[in-house]
């Protein structure tokens, strides 16, 4: 649609928003999650719900970004 390959497409989003386009889905995935958890919604369903293959995909992302689990992030944003 753009005429653009798909290299020279991840290069113009890179300059764009400043990250690459997976990472921007995920950092998009990881968002909802966090809404959804902290609205009271179960881990699985968060994670089926936000996009990622199962509770341990959405677990090693959510990790990975924020430095701790999401079941731990639960915990401490409903204190």
């Amino acid at each position: 649609m753009s005429g653009l390959d798909r290299f020279a497409l991840a290069r113009h989003f890179r300059a764009a928003y400043g990250t690459s386009p997976h990472r921007f889905q995920v950092g998009r995935r990881l968002a909802r999650a966090q809404d959804m958890i902290a609205a009271g919604v179960s881990l699985s369903e968060t994670a089926a719900a936000a996009g990622f293959a199962d509770q341990s995909h959405l677990t090693r992302h959510f990790a990975a970004r924020f430095g701790l689990t999401p079941g731990r992030w639960a915990a401490l944003s409903r204190q």
